[in-house]
């Protein structure tokens, strides 16, 4: 039975015995264990390397992205076989090092954390909240239970909780530069002083609500108060008021009605009352960890620096380190209302660090090396420039004022030496023009070392940089780069086994059972686990040409051995060039040597391949590439007489990404020919080469317009169906300081096959952080001509798979997106039924194996599926290959086809094992995946300057082709 029990009102007992569905979870922007890009297949940069792999662009580590092949979303490291028999389920921290590829990376000593008590009883002024596991609609697969990080809210309020309206201004006396907005520091002083106008019981959301169980006034009623900050005088006031308004009691009743009867899922309503609850409870659970952690307002991810959770990045040249904290947040889902806990890791700029040294450090010069030799380079302000946007702390002034934060706007012109202001002489009341470096040495007597170099300038002045250091729990919002990403990735990834135990010290840390202000507003939380229904369900088997995989795929991974493409392309025409790297060259034996097994490689699969060697180049990685791609093209052209059909470049892994991107640009967008850039060290190494090449084969044949592989859809039979992704990308937030920032790119994908196995791609860019498609009709337009150029006639069902729609932009979605796209079909005046599911990886679920055995890394296994509503499910769909697996949230927001919920689990399932370049499984059908890789690719066709850049459009002759693999 379902309700909520209040055991001072009997009688209303019965009146909320309902069954629940289940809501999705309150996810968290600022700090992910994802970055708001996800995992990378390997060869993802694109053909050859991962520039990605395990970055994040906050600066932070998404721990279940992979780096194997079509392992996207999936873990780190390999996962070999079927390991049920040798692995176990548990939440135990064994350190397999050898078995299951983790080592305990840190040798600080572990922390030392309280036990949780096994029951946790209900608070005097709570009533218990009795939810039910919302039954699976699907049938197909094998039963089975599993644990997700959740953890149920066991009770509600049964007094009264009161809202109250929250204003605080700076006072006109007390403005310093004409505003009454309060900063971020004034408020954090100001609510400390609030005690005495609300008491100690009160929650702040640190936005502009508050909670409490005490009236303080009556309904409708305000009540304000002058509070006298640090260093407040009768000639200098420092004050903020505050002013408090009850605005009524949280109506829980309706809340519990509403959770228990909603058909929907997630925290976010379209009812104020149900959306203040929401609030309330993040506010009150958030309030205790914010008080004790790192963290910024409204986060849900807590950090502390402990040698036990974190680690100095020296290949940032220590200025760096890897913190690992807690996330938090409530949720509604599986049925019940929880608190969602979680892993996080980010990278923090180790504090108390002189911003010379980081300056230094971010321009990639020696921390020994002398400012006097390079203060004054392009190289050392480009250090400084990064700096743009970051907080520092000064230690010249008083004790008060060196507690500052200040923001970084911009850097000065000039040095101290050569900046000049007028100085006011308080008793005098007269000006004089004087230097930086002079008022300095006038007013502290401080000689600055440094004169010469940039200032950081922020709101209250010029600051020399040797002055300035870094603060406590300032966050890096970079991307990680190189060595400093494989550093991040050694300490930061955790198996599942690990993972859980994580979970619960987080658990242990947030210590809810001994919070006074939740017992006291009625509030209880589980310490265990919530364990839920879920199906393995069948893996497909792979139709090839020639070869099946029946038996192959329940891994989540199979092999090309005895196998031929579906459809494999040919081609004749094809030119190779080479781009030497410093003293390592290979000989034109080696390279023709390496011909030949390409060729033999792609024949074995059944690629058409020429009789012939290529035309070939010796490149020069440090000429003018786009004339020596123009010169290969020429050169391909002559000597077969037709236009080059496939490109191939041979290049270093230690190669600038600049050749990439300029490889990739001008073949896809000046040219129109499929190309394929290789790494030296790996095509041309005897060991392991017929199995890189067996995956180059496998980008080749898409690029030629080739199948691989498809899975037979019984669907597919019924009517002509065509598979629609949707995916935007936008920028860093350190490029988002950039004026003017650069654009966010948006991605469109469709089949245009029967088998729903081949793509077409559009791309373009609009405002930066814009995720809804602004111009999805003449998108949609161009991919609708295209399949009807290819078939004769267009689609009479789509799946648009669309990534990422927060529960938020649920609503505009649906009004811009999904109506032009049924408004584009009217308008061709075809008739076509629509469904849309919703994709979402950045999430905090986590799923463990509990009445089965996981893997050897304490995974589930791919097929693994939870119900969380009526076609609304978590998936995983990939093997890890290292770290915990991250299942993919499915959500169904229309649905014409009349889809079962077999059918969609199926049809999520299935795709994920036809990706095209792949012998594995990945994490999330392929529509939505190409549609990001398009539109990372479609950076590399910007031509122009930065206030004058153009998106290019891909040539006409790779309309068909899939060239972004």
């Amino acid at each position: 039975m379902s309700g909520y029990s209040d055991p001072r009102r009997a009688s209303d007992r019965d009146r909320y015995r309902e069954r629940s569905p289940s809501r999705d979870t309150s996810r968290d922007s600022r700090f992910r264990d994802d970055s708001g890009g996800r995992g990378r297949p390997q060869g993802n940069y694109d053909d050859y390397r991962d520039n990605n792999y395990g970055r994040s662009s906050r600066g932070g580590y998404d721990d279940s992205r992979s780096r194997g092949r079509g392992g996207y979303g999936s873990d780190r490291g390999y996962s070999r076989g079927d390991s049920r028999s040798s692995s176990r389920g548990n939440f135990s921290d064994d350190r397999r090092g050898s078995s299951g590829g983790y080592t305990n990376p840190s040798s600080a000593p572990s922390e030392k954390l309280p036990d949780l008590p096994s029951n946790v009883p209900i608070p005097e002024n709570g009533g218990k909240l009795s939810l039910e596991t919302r039954e699976g609609r699907g049938t197909v697969g094998r039963a089975l239970t599993v644990a997700v990080n959740h953890f149920i809210i066991q009770s509600l309020p049964i007094v009264k909780v009161y809202q109250f309206d929250i204003r605080m201004v700076v006072p006109a006396s007390s403005q310093r530069r004409g505003s009454e907005k309060v900063s971020a520091m004034q408020q954090t002083k100001a609510v400390l002083k609030a005690q005495r106008l609300w008491g100690e019981n009160f929650v702040f959301d640190n936005v502009s609500l508050g909670w409490s169980t005490d009236l303080l006034m009556p309904i409708g009623e305000s009540r304000s108060a002058f509070l006298d900050l640090d260093g407040h005088t009768t000639e200098k006031p420092n004050q903020v008021e505050v002013s408090l308004r009850n605005v009524g009691a949280l109506n829980i009743k309706k809340f519990v009605h509403y959770i228990t009867t909603s058909k929907s899922s997630g925290v976010h309503s379209n009812d104020p009352e149900i959306e203040d609850t929401f609030k309330a409870l993040n506010a009150i659970y958030r309030q205790d960890p914010a008080s004790r952690f790192i963290t910024r307002p409204k986060s849900t991810a807590f950090f502390v620096r402990a040698p036990s959770l974190s680690l100095t990045l020296q290949s940032t040249g220590g200025v760096l380190e890897a913190l690992r904290g807690a996330f938090q947040a409530v949720s509604y889902s599986f049925g019940h209302l929880s608190l969602n806990v979680d892993v996080v890791c980010s990278a923090f700029y180790v504090p108390n660090l002189q911003m010379v040294d980081v300056a230094k450090a971010m321009a990639g010069i020696s921390p020994h090396q002398g400012l006097s030799e390079i203060g004054s380079t392009p190289m050392f302000r480009t250090g400084c420039e990064r700096l743009v946007g970051m907080f520092f702390v000064v230690r010249h002034l008083n004790t008060v004022r060196n507690t500052k934060k200040m923001r970084v706007q911009r850097l000065s012109s000039n040095g101290a030496r050569d900046t000049t202001f007028e100085e006011l002489d308080r008793s005098s009341g007269q000006s004089a023009v004087t230097t930086v470096e002079s008022y300095f040495k006038r007013k502290y007597d401080i000689t600055l070392r440094y004169p010469d170099i940039p200032m950081l300038v922020c709101k209250d002045g010029s600051f020399p940089l040797e002055l300035c250091y870094t603060p406590e729990g300032e966050r890096y919002k970079e991307a990680l780069q190189g060595q400093e990403t494989a550093d991040f990735i050694k300490w930061a990834t955790s198996p599942a086994f690990v993972r859980a135990q994580q979970i619960m010290d987080n658990v242990k840390r947030f210590a809810w059972h001994t919070l006074s202000i939740p017992a006291m507003m009625g509030l209880s939380v589980s310490t265990s686990m919530l364990h839920v229904p879920g199906r393995a369900l069948p893996a497909p088997d792979l139709v090839y040409g020639s070869g099946t995989t029946r038996g192959e795929t329940s891994g989540g991974q199979w092999n090309l051995r005895g196998k031929r493409f579906l459809k494999a392309a040919k081609f004749k025409s094809w030119g190779l060039m080479y781009l030497a790297g410093g003293t390592r060259q290979a000989d034109d034996a080696t390279l023709q040597g390496f011909c030949k097994s390409l060729v033999n490689s792609l024949g074995t699969v059944g690629i058409g391949t020429p009789s012939s060697p290529p035309a070939f180049l010796r490149g020069n990685p440090h000429g003018d590439l786009k004339e020596e791609v123009s010169e290969l093209f020429r050169k391909t052209g002559g000597h077969f007489n037709t236009k080059p059909e496939m490109l191939f470049f041979l290049i270093h892994d230690k190669a600038n990404p600049q050749i990439y991107m300029v490889l990739k640009s001008v073949c896809e967008v000046d040219f129109g020919v499929p190309s394929q850039v290789m790494i030296v060290e790996k095509a041309l190494k005897d060991k392991g080469q017929m199995q890189y090449l067996g995956n180059i084969g496998l980008k080749v044949n898409c690029k030629l317009g080739g199948t691989n592989s498809k899975v037979e859809e019984p669907l597919f039979r019924r009517a002509r169906f065509m598979m629609l992704g949707g995916d935007s990308s936008h920028p860093s937030p350190g490029e988002l300081r950039k004026m003017p920032p650069p654009p966010s790119f948006c991605a469109l994908v469709a089949s245009y096959d029967s088998s729903c196995t081949a793509y077409s791609a559009v791309a373009t860019s609009q405002v930066s952080t814009v995720e809804l498609i602004g111009t999805f009709k003449p998108m949609l337009n161009e991919l609708l001509k295209r399949y009807h150029k290819r078939n004769g006639n267009l689609p009479e069902a789509v799946i648009y798979w669309r990534d990422g729609i927060s529960e938020s932009q649920v609503p505009e979605f649906m009004e811009t997106e999904v109506n032009d796209l049924k408004a584009t079909f009217h308008d061709l005046g075809q008739k076509v039924k629509v469904t849309i599911v919703n994709c979402v990886k950045r999430h905090h679920t986590r799923l463990f194996p509990q009445s089965e055995r996981g893997d050897k890394l304490g995974n589930v296994f791919p097929g693994t599926l939870v119900e969380n509503g009526k076609k609304d499910f978590f998936l995983v769909s990939q093997s890890a290959l290292q770290g915990t697996v991250r299942p993919c949230h499915y959500t169904v927001l229309l649905d014409e086809n009349g889809l079962t919920s077999d059918d969609i689990h199926r049809l999520a399932l299935n795709g994920t094992f036809s990706y095209g370049r792949a012998t594995r499984s990945i994490s999330i059908h392929p529509a939505v995946y190409y549609a990001d890789q398009v539109a990372e690719r479609a950076k590399l066709h910007v031509r122009g300057a930065e206030d004058g850049a153009e998106l290019k459009d891909v040539h006409d002759d790779l309309k068909y082709s899939m060239y972004w693999q």
